[in-house]
């Protein structure tokens, strides 16, 4: 099956805000923690759901505290504390070994800084230094407090990367 193979879609959501990861955590505080202090995103908001609503909704029986977080670009990441922790994920020696959900990709400027900073607070780096994947393309993955893998994406031209934001 061909994406995007030339074909009109007949029917696309309408989307009118940036999409939002949520990270289900065991405990919310180091995540926060790690995503505000480490890597400098900014607390929007945090909220309590009753039992009622969450499992009105679907998302958990027990309520659940979350957490809105937002990137310097303007997307947003929440972190979602359930009111009965869930099990923890085996974590994968390798990133694609995971399932489904597997990274978050943060696409940046100046990776250097990016991984002394990740070294100065003590982040797993899944490699000692960026790998360059193609011609002046390099990527560096990390473990969030969790074990989430979280990459980072530096493009030598951006703009030739996604042309649709330039």
């Amino acid at each position: 099956m061909a994406f995007n193979s030339g074909v009109q879609q007949s029917w696309s959501l309408k989307m009118v805000v940036p999409l939002e990861p949520g990270i289900v955590c065991i405990d919310i505080d180091p995540m926060l923690e790690f995503y505000t202090g480490v890597l400098g995103l900014t607390l929007v908001s945090d909220a309590k759901t009753t039992p009622e609503m969450s499992k009105r909704s679907g998302a958990a029986p027990y309520g659940y505290r979350i957490v809105r977080l937002q990137t310097p670009y303007g997307e947003r990441i929440k972190l979602v504390q359930p009111g009965k922790p869930p099990k923890q994920n085996r974590v994968p020696e390798w990133v694609h070994e995971r399932q489904g959900l597997a990274y978050l990709t943060f696409v940046i400027a100046g990776m250097k800084g990016v991984m002394k900073r990740l070294k100065e607070h003590g982040v797993k780096l899944l490699s000692e230094k960026p790998v360059e994947v193609r011609e002046g393309v390099f990527v560096l993955y990390c473990l969030d407090p969790e074990g989430n893998f979280v990459e980072f994406v530096e493009y030598p031209d951006v703009s030739s990367y996604r042309p649709d934001l330039y």
